[in-house]
């Protein structure tokens, strides 16, 4: 068996394909995702174990101390977790996808005293960026991206600032919710602000400049584990869960 640039050959047959990608989460955890697979026609021949047992190897060879490795595979059909179980892979948390079908606003949102909403701009990135870590402390699984990297993904999904929902305290950012036509929403309240109602009268008013942009279905990801609770607060408002993706890791 021979892997070459991301490919799997056996007598020089593409049998599969591998890739790694890895990152530091908040806590320190060094994860190196696996990822690929063997072809319809190549399968129950005993590849995958060995494509598996071989990305493991490359990804020891460069962990090289760094962080708390672990190994993270994100398998999606029945057989693939037969194999990444068989190997010692165990779910670690689970993805939800929920949707709302959006209905017109009948009325403007009520916020929490002390709170203002203002126009988003492009001056606003640094202000969300630096709250990222603030909200997002304690929750699984979470990375912090560079600076350069969260305004990568703002042009590539979060261009309209019509559909980004601001809640200021002053020069304080308290809240927001963020969406893109394709990827809506995503929600993060300070801490002190939780748990007075700031979070869902930002979904509702994104909800209302979603609807104006003619948007009608909301969709989102989160953590089903999450000790924010972020699954219950989107139930309250009528979301609900379409879509399940377990995650799976391994320690080194």
């Amino acid at each position: 068996m021979e892997f070459v640039d991301g490919r799997v050959l056996v007598d020089g047959v593409e049998v599969g394909t591998t890739g790694m990608r890895w990152w530091d989460e908040q806590d320190g955890t060094r994860v190196y995702l696996l990822t690929g697979g063997v072809a319809p026609e190549f399968q129950r021949m005993g590849y995958g174990r060995r494509i598996l047992a071989w990305q493991e190897e490359q990804a020891r060879a460069q962990a090289n101390g760094a962080g708390v490795p672990v190994f993270g595979t994100n398998p999606v059909s029945e057989r693939d977790r037969a194999l990444v179980r068989a190997a010692g892979y165990r779910a670690a948390f689970t993805r939800v996808r929920m949707t709302l079908a959006l209905s017109e606003p009948a009325a403007a949102e009520v916020w929490p005293a002390g709170v203002e909403v203002r126009e988003a701009t492009g001056r606003d990135h640094r202000a969300v960026f630096d709250a990222i870590d603030d909200v997002f402390a304690g929750s699984i699984a979470w990375a912090q991206h560079t600076f350069e990297e969260f305004e990568q993904d703002v042009a590539d999904d979060f261009g309209e600032y019509g559909l980004w929902t601001l809640a200021w305290h002053g020069d304080r950012l308290a809240g927001w919710v963020i969406s893109g036509i394709r990827d809506t929403p995503w929600v993060g309240v300070r801490p002190e602000w939780r748990r007075r109602g700031l979070a869902s009268a930002l979904l509702r008013a994104n909800h209302a400049q979603l609807w104006a942009y003619g948007v009608r279905t909301a969709s989102l990801w989160t953590v089903w584990e999450n000790p924010t609770g972020s699954v219950a607060l989107y139930e309250s408002l009528g979301y609900r869960i379409v879509e399940r993706q377990e995650r799976y890791r391994k320690s080194f």
